[in-house]
């Protein structure tokens, strides 16, 4: 494949509710412009981009992909995306890369959940859109009324640049209201040309003026030919169309269907005639030197950021790049800043799914992929060492779900773990972390069939076997109330005995002070070689707990008394009796049970505030406020116990149709309600 220079380079990300053919639509595209030679099917397993085993047993697309193809002198970077949850990780790396984003929809079942999202996720990225109404041939497809949703829900710069030839199984092309003629395009046959059938030539002219009413808005230059009857040519309303998209004011809607290729084609003319070109990308970044934010065009110095990367236990690491600026050629080295060092690039290429396609260079504005930098995660840069940058981080959404990782086979926990650290190279939504007072790895993930493909993955990847359970809520105990106990520990077993005599002030101190030992010895009642051994006693003794097991926290110990033998006493004996003195004093001192409370923030549709608060009342949390978070949403700010939180996630997506989300943070401990603690403790002791 040739190198395109930025002018001619359109960066494409696909985004939309699963299921609506995003995948089978860049299978068209590939098909179209000659890449592939036959037209890939996902559900046959013949798609050229769903090629992981796990996506093609799910019928879904997991990672995101890379689809790029030459059209008409231009080359389309389009970037596959997963319409699933929770693999928004790969949607967020995606429009990162991308200079817009087109929203595709079943034509049958009109705006869905991940619509809304994929809508949001693409105007924070403040990057033009575009539609594809697909399926246009299936029962129950219905133009009109997708676009009358789409435009009461996403504003009146939604506009038709094509009206459907029929609909359902009399679905047989597109009239194109800037050129008005009709295209009927198949998989099989070449384009047809045809007049405008009678029956729709009403609504053909009708959709036409709508479309110049609402490009005029943002001319004022064609405003004013509208309004004084001027005739308005096919190059004013294209030239006006492209201004209002790249204004993020016009948001045009194509229409086909991706399975009998209708209407693929013309959306490919769409896209290189309408949408961004990457020429006039100003990116930002730091100079890793001052710290001062530094803008890069496209003929500045090179510079690129590693939007993804693909870990493959044969081939090895794959990072696909977006290059910002310069050009980047093969075989050269580059700074990476992120790490202070620099990195050999060999081997520079285009993706069309797995199929590579060898570049000598690529130009600003382009997307590529190379193997085998060592250094470089996802994320990172790489630029020119004589101009330096560092692009931000790419930010990823927070997962919600826990769970507790262990390795299915003895022996094999650092190759499972060791494996989970590439695939967290792979996803950085991914999360491993090691809790230290219940001594489990903690596997977080945003929901539970992202961790599942993440164990599939593993044991087909690494061969390992991976095992997920609830995760234990690392409770801790404190004391109310202050004590003075004894413990003695004496025994005579012939020869010499086991004598040690303690006398200890158990304490409460503040939530959060910590544990404290003392000691206030007087004549010697307790020589000092025997002091370490009580303190370590004491330390041993509160770390293992006594209620439920525990860790006794918040609590000062100090040995004011006790007594020896001068034979029999031994540091042992005086750990001994430090234990049975700790286990009967914090016993004796109202003890209770300490929970973990998170400080959660519940992000969803105003109408579904009043299940989720009564989900979460039913949880033990508590309510701190409510606040308006953008057009018909709100944000729920709260405290819920830890303990309440295995698979809420699961839940919170149930309650709300799937657009829910919330984020944690943990807030501090507190008392466990006494009817809960009994069973804490009756559970602990069985």
């Amino acid at each position: 494949m040739k190198s395109y220079k930025s002018s001619n380079l359109r960066n494409v990300a696909v985004i939309g509710h699963g299921k609506t053919g995003k995948t089978s639509l860049l299978d068209a595209c590939l098909f179209n412009a000659g890449a592939v030679k036959r037209l890939g099917s996902v559900e046959e397993h013949t798609s050229a981009l769903d090629c992981e085993p796990e996506e093609e047993s799910r019928g879904m697309t997991i990672n995101l992909k890379l689809a790029a193809c030459e059209w008409r002198d231009y080359k389309i970077n389009f970037i596959d995306t997963p319409g699933y949850p929770d693999f928004v990780g790969e949607v967020k790396g995606a429009l990162t890369a991308a200079d817009s984003a087109l929203i595709v929809i079943s034509a049958p079942s009109g705006i869905e959940v991940e619509t809304e999202k994929a809508w949001r996720y693409a105007e924070e990225a403040e990057l033009p859109r575009a539609f594809f109404i697909n399926k246009m041939d299936r029962e129950h497809a219905d133009f009109n009324q997708v676009v009358e949703e789409l435009r009461v829900r996403f504003g009146a710069g939604v506009v038709p640049v094509q009206l459907p030839i029929g609909q359902e199984a009399a679905f047989q092309g597109v009239v194109d209201l800037l050129a008005l003629y009709m295209k009927i395009v198949t998989h099989d046959e070449e384009d047809l040309i045809a007049d405008i059938p009678e029956y729709i030539q009403g609504d053909v002219e009708e959709a036409r003026q709508k479309l110049i009413e609402s490009v005029a808005e943002f001319n004022n230059e064609l405003l004013e030919k509208y309004i004084e009857g001027t005739e308005i040519t096919e190059v004013e309303v294209a030239a006006a169309l492209i201004e209002g998209i790249q204004a993020g004011k016009i948001f045009p809607v194509f229409c086909g269907s991706a399975k009998q290729n209708i209407g693929v084609k013309k959306l490919m003319n769409g896209i290189v005639e309408y949408l961004p070109t990457p020429y006039f990308h100003v990116a930002i970044g730091m100079d890793p030197q001052d710290g001062d934010l530094k803008e890069r065009h496209t003929e500045d110095a090179f510079s690129a950021q590693v939007f993804k990367t693909i870990v493959d236990p044969f081939v090895g690491r794959m990072s696909y790049l977006r290059i910002f600026s310069g050009t980047m050629k093969g075989d050269a080295t580059y700074m990476h800043p992120n790490k202070e060092n620099v990195e050999r690039v060999g081997t520079i290429f285009s993706l069309q799914g797995k199929r590579q396609e060898h570049l000598n260079a690529a130009e600003a504005g382009d997307i590529v992929a190379t193997t085998k930098l060592q250094s470089v995660r996802t994320g990172d840069t790489l630029c020119d060492s004589a101009d330096p940058i560092v692009y931000e981080e790419i930010a990823y959404p927070a997962p919600m779900l826990a769970m507790a990782a262990s390795a299915h086979k003895k022996g094999e926990e650092d190759k499972v773990f060791g494996a989970l650290a590439k695939q967290q190279d792979e996803d950085p939504t991914i999360v491993v972390e090691k809790n230290p007072e219940t001594h489990e790895t903690i596997l977080r993930g945003i929901g539970e069939v992202h961790l599942e493909v993440l164990r599939d993955k593993l044991q087909r990847k690494f061969g390992v076997e991976l095992e997920l359970h609830e995760p234990r809520v690392a409770y801790r105990e404190t004391i109310r109330k202050s004590v003075k106990v004894q413990g003695k520990h004496k025994k005579q077993s012939g020869g010499h005995g086991q004598y040690g005599d303690v006398w200890l002030e158990i304490s409460p101190q503040e939530a959060g002070a910590g544990n404290a030992f003392t000691e206030t010895i007087f004549g010697g009642s307790v020589p000092r070689q025997y002091i370490p051994a009580v303190e370590k006693g004491t330390a041993e003794t509160l770390s293992g707990g006594v209620l439920a097991g525990y860790p006794v926290v918040d609590v000062k110990v100090n040995l004011y008394d006790g007594s020896y033998h001068t034979v029999d006493s031994s540091e042992a004996a005086f750990k001994t009796a430090t234990a049975l003195a700790i286990r009967k004093g914090v016993m004796e001192a109202s003890p209770i049970l300490l929970e973990p409370i998170d400080d959660i923030r519940i992000t969803a549709p105003e109408y579904y505030m009043g299940d989720v608060m009564g989900r979460l009342n039913s949880k033990r949390a508590r309510i701190l406020g409510i606040e308006g978070k953008g057009k018909d949403m709100s944000e729920i700010h709260a405290e819920i116990p830890e303990s309440q939180l295995y698979r809420f996630a699961t839940e919170l997506r149930s309650l709300t149709q799937g657009r829910g989300s919330y984020t944690l943070a943990f807030s501090r401990y507190e008392p466990v309600p006494e009817k809960n603690a009994v069973e804490i403790i009756r559970t602990a002791k069985a």
